[in-house]
Formats: C-alpha cells, structure tokens, sequence
C-alpha cells in the first residue's frame, strides 16, 4: 500500500523515485497484525493513518474502521516502545472531529476535496495522511492521500 502512495505523491510532486515521503512505512504491518485477532470477523475495512507532524516524531495514530461490524478502532504506537501498537479504545461512534471529516468526506467520494485542503501554502513540517479501503478476502485496496490541513469548526 505505502509503495501505491509514495510513487503517486512522487508522481505528482516530480520528486525522484525511491524518496521515502511517508515516516513509517513499516507501521501498517505493524497495526494490521496487532488487530488481526479483532478483524478476523469481516471482510471490508477503512483505515486512516496519520503521523504526527513534528519533524523528528515517531509517533502515528490510527483509526481503523471495521465497514461490517460498524466498529471504530482507535489506535497508535507506544511512547516508549515505538514498535508497540496500543488499542486505545474501540466504539462504535467516532468522536475525534478531524478523523469524522476524512471519513465522511472519503465515504462520500470526497477524495479530492481532502486533496485540495492539504494543498495550501504554509511553512513548516507536513506530513502525508491516507485512508485506504481494504478488502481483506481479495486483497483489494483504494487508497485517499492528502497532505495534512488544520479543520477549523
């Protein structure tokens, strides 16, 4: 998946192949098998991926969202274990504002709007976000990346 997303964002931003534009790309692995027990129920998931920005950061946060069961997993690494994968609440509603936007706004084909947001003109340290759509029967994935924006309410 991260491979589809860096020589797309490579693509669009003629940057040369190989650079790694997205920190961690060995977080999905990670993520997917510490949740592996709590999705063997479905077929169809919706994962969000967001690292933090500050430059020198190890630190992602992830929101998974099980499209059969209608469950929220709210999930990042561990302060002090960054390798460490923390379930930090399942719900079946999701409170997080930001993380609601991406979600209604990809559900609803929204892809470039998220797109066009990121695409502003500020200074400073920016980082990728995706979502991606996952079939975990075929192995067929979607993906939505955009450069990360402040939501304003």
């Amino acid at each position: 998946m991260q491979k589809e997303i860096r020589d797309d964002i490579d693509k669009a931003e003629g940057n040369p192949q190989n650079e790694v534009r997205i920190k961690g790309y060995n977080m999905n692995k990670l993520v997917l098998k510490k949740m592996r027990n709590e999705l063997k129920n479905t077929n169809h998931i919706l994962y969000y991926y967001s690292p933090d920005p500050s430059f020198s950061s190890n630190k992602f946060w992830f929101i998974i969202y099980d499209v059969d069961n209608k469950v929220y997993y709210n999930i990042e690494n561990n302060d002090f274990n960054n390798k460490q994968i923390d379930l930090i609440e399942k719900t079946d509603k999701l409170s997080e504002k930001f993380a609601l936007f991406v979600f209604n706004n990809y559900m609803n084909n929204n892809c470039e709007l998220l797109k066009s947001k990121g695409n502003v003109n500020i200074s400073g340290v920016r980082t990728y976000e995706a979502i991606y759509e996952i079939n975990l029967t075929n192995k067929e994935n979607k993906h939505c990346y955009f450069k990360n924006f402040l939501l304003m309410n």
